[in-house]
């Protein structure tokens, strides 16, 4: 591929998304966008550090764009630092494998970290990472669901308190415990400085409800990604020792209801095996879409 914007093997064209590409790219992320909203918001984020500049994307992101013959948008590959978003409605699976291997080693490429994405789209690409010599150290398995309707609020559990604006200090044993248990890799470590980070980021641009229990902290939930008419929770967690008393199906509940209220939809993935947490989502009335997998590298 080396520095061509174009490609022209037989399938699809591909060719390297630019400015004047934004507005088809959106409406095709609008089209598609309960499946895309980690990539959409990603995106969006891009566009506006680029926009009215006369740039590509910076030289650590990068898209590029699978057009058929009527110059329709069939498929994407977006790098985001070090993490790859695949999405392919119509390919031809050598040729996919072709692109994926080239776009991974341009040269002003970081190697990827994290690949993301539905699932059947995923393993299309990380075929071709091993092919570059890449291996998987995780990959997590998820069901993708989705809410449109809205939500239903179960009753508020006795000796419940929601705290407006909690202060990070209050928010951080949460947040550690969560990353611990649910984001970080067996293979990585986690970073206390990093953690508190990406809370404070949460707490200045997300949504975000906190729960007390007897006036001890019990439960989070929060927002993390924002597309254009959806967004998608995340970072939900309650304290083992108040698992099981309906509190993290309240508070879940009230992030959406407050999510609604903005007019978007919801969306969210969970891991297959989390049984509990799948029919509390499925109680408030959460849909299965798809299947959503993440490889670590």
């Amino acid at each position: 591929m080396g520095t061509s914007s174009t490609m022209a093997i037989e399938g699809l064209h591909w060719k390297t998304a630019r400015p004047q590409d934004y507005e088809h790219i959106e409406t095709f992320l609008k089209k598609h966008e309960p499946y895309l909203v980690a990539a959409a918001s990603r995106f969006i984020q891009y566009k506006n550090r680029t926009l009215g500049k006369g740039k590509t994307f910076p030289g650590r992101d990068q898209m590029l764009l699978g057009l058929d013959r009527a110059q329709h948008i069939q498929a994407f590959l977006f790098r985001s630092g070090q993490i790859l978003h695949p999405f392919f409605l119509n390919y031809e699976k050598e040729q996919a494998s072709r692109i994926t291997r080239r776009f991974i080693n341009l040269p002003f490429s970081k190697r990827i970290y994290s690949l993301q994405g539905l699932k059947e789209d995923v393993e299309i690409t990380e075929e071709a990472l091993k092919q570059e010599g890449y291996h998987i150290q995780d990959q997590f398995d998820y069901y993708l669901m989705h809410l449109s309707i809205p939500v239903r609020l179960p009753p508020k559990p006795e000796g419940l308190t929601l705290i407006d604006n909690p202060a990070a200090e209050q928010v951080y044993p949460l947040q550690a415990a969560y990353e611990q248990e649910e984001v970080i890799p067996a293979h990585s470590t986690f970073h206390e400085a990093h953690c508190r980070q990406g809370l404070e980021r949460i707490l200045a641009e997300e949504l975000l409800i906190f729960a007390e229990y007897g006036g001890v902290s019990a439960a989070k939930a929060n927002t993390n990604a924002r597309a254009y008419t959806c967004r998608q929770i995340g970072g939900v967690y309650v304290q083992p020792r108040f698992r099981g008393k309906g509190i993290g199906t309240y508070v879940v509940a009230k992030l959406v209801e407050q999510v609604q209220k903005e007019g978007c939809a919801v969306g969210l993935f969970v891991k297959k095996q989390n049984l509990p947490a799948i029919r509390v989502y499925e109680k408030l009335g959460f849909t299965p879409i798809g299947s959503y997998r993440i490889n670590y590298y």
